[in-house]
């Protein structure tokens, strides 16, 4: 049982200074250290790596610049209420009574007579 003790006491000390150098060996394991030239001696190669660093870093897409094409539309929506008109709807929405058409044909799919409008359904209201 001594000799499996020291065994794993000297395995142990031989994993942590293992780990140790590595740890301490630094950007030299990286994954950018990896992909970069393999140095030479001399300091006009150690610029230009350094440049090429710089370049393939520019190449990569910045994650916190959000550009947006175009401006997010919100939809309005109406719940039809007992007894309510396409006209009364017009009139809170746009203010006029007159823009029910509007409406009517952005709603096409649900409504089947402008006149008659049924509680709890879901209207669009267009732009």
């Amino acid at each position: 049982m001594q000799k499996d003790l020291k065994i794993g006491l000297v395995l142990g000390l031989i994993l942590v200074i293992v780990t140790g150098l590595w740890l301490s060996a630094g950007p030299g394991l990286s994954p950018e250290a990896k992909m970069q030239e393999p140095r030479e001696s001399g300091t006009e190669h150690a610029d230009s790596n350094q440049l090429s660093i710089i370049n393939n870093q520019s190449k990569l897409p910045d994650p916190t610049v959000y550009e947006q094409a175009e401006k997010i539309k919100t939809q309005k929506f109406h719940i039809v209420r007992k007894g309510e008109t396409l006209s009364e709807i017009s009139r809170k929405y746009y203010g006029s009574a007159n823009k029910w058409q509007k409406i009517l044909d952005a709603n096409r799919n649900v409504i089947s007579d402008a006149n008659k409008l049924r509680p709890g359904t879901k209207l669009i209201i267009p732009e």
